[in-house]
């Protein structure tokens, strides 16, 4: 299994992407000889790697100040960089792993001759730039790697693929799963002593325009709740401070790199993950923090979109409700108090029952026959 040698490139921050580390550390588990080429990767991951004797090479992305001249000056720096790179430790066994499309189009044309596995991470449905390079290189990927069964599905409609892509879901690599951690650092510290021992519903992740949690903070102030709402994550369009002008019992904390933010999150009683039908990417939406959720047995309010009925819905982990409605998203919330101990023992058996060690056993073994 083991034969093939990997170069595993990720053109941005490796650490922002839960879904290229857990790759990496699963073939790693495996016995694979990985080489790790990234933009940047923080210290925390770097110690595992170091641990593991995984070599990672830090290219850097930073752009240049004028706009879209940055963009393909970072680009173009990072292609040139990564391509000596990889030629100095490939061999005649060496699959090159493209962690992300934005790393598959920096290195465009450049691996023709060479066996590689492609990770789309999202749709694009919305991106025709994407989907015009995915066109082009996507049919000569030895493995196509998806994170969500309905995403597979698509792409092998679209591409026209002779197969559906590998499924392997975004659950985290590492997940505590022991409810109210102890926590590691001063700014951690900080941000629990504001929420313990309250009833906390909990958001984490990007705060944006197709997440919009304001009548999640309707709902909440017309029930009169005790609920403390709890915002982790980058926030844009003031969507923080909106969301605090409906709803006076909430807290913004801020953004706190993974896994370290699931230190909050363990604080939980109800996670939330809501997304709009803005994109067939929000519809089949493959969220890593449904799986951070679960993993503590927290249950999960959750869109009424088929990337979360047929997931959270199917094991009855939590609810899927209309995130327009505040009626609706009430109701949710008191079926899961009605029988939150049910909820809460269905949260971890979906968490257990996605099992990446046999979806990765079944790449490895496919790219290697």
């Amino acid at each position: 299994m083991n034969r093939k040698r990997v170069i595993y490139v990720v053109k941005e921050a490796l650490h922002m992407y839960p879904p290229c580390v857990s790759q990496i550390l699963l073939m790693n588990d495996f016995g694979v000889d990985i080489t790790v080429i990234c933009g940047e990767c923080d210290q925390h991951l770097l110690n595992e790697f170091e641990k593991r004797k995984i070599k990672c090479i830090i290219l850097g992305n930073k752009r240049i100040s004028i706009p879209q001249l940055g963009k393909i000056n970072a680009y173009l720096r990072f292609r040139r960089k990564a391509w000596r790179v990889i030629n100095q430790y490939k061999d005649k066994n060496t699959v090159l792993w493209l962690g992300t499309v934005d790393s598959a189009i920096a290195l465009v044309n450049k691996y023709k001759k060479m066996p590689y596995v492609l990770s789309v991470l999202e749709l694009y449905d919305k991106y025709p730039f994407y989907r015009f390079i995915l066109k082009r290189i996507i049919h000569n990927a030895s493995a196509i790697i998806a994170c969500e069964d309905n995403r597979a599905r698509i792409m092998k409609t679209w591409w026209s693929l002779e197969q559906k892509p590998y499924v392997l879901p975004n659950k985290p690599y590492h997940h505590p799963k022991m409810l109210k951690q102890e926590p590691t650092t001063p700014d951690l510290e900080a941000a629990i002593s504001k929420i313990q021992g309250k009833k906390v519903i909990v958001y984490q992740g990007i705060i944006s325009a197709d997440r919009d949690l304001a009548v999640l903070a309707q709902a909440l102030n017309d029930m009169k709740s005790d609920y403390v709402l709890v915002l982790i994550g980058k926030s844009f369009y003031n969507g923080a401070d909106k969301v605090k002008k409906i709803y006076a019992n909430s807290i913004y904390l801020g953004y706190f790199p993974a896994p370290l933010h699931l230190q909050i999150t363990s604080y939980a009683h109800i996670g939330i993950a809501n997304y709009d039908d803005s994109s067939m990417n929000n519809l089949f939406c493959a969220p890593n923090k449904i799986y951070e959720y679960t993993g503590f047995g927290i249950p999960v309010l959750g869109s009424d979109v088929p990337g979360l009925t047929s997931t959270i819905g199917t094991f009855l982990a939590g609810e899927c409700v209309d995130f327009s409605d505040k009626n609706s998203i009430i109701d949710g919330i008191n079926r899961i108090e009605d029988n939150y101990v049910v909820y809460q023992e269905n949260a971890r058996k979906f968490f257990k029952n996605t099992d990446n060690v046999s979806n990765m056993k079944k790449i490895l073994l496919d790219i290697n026959s």
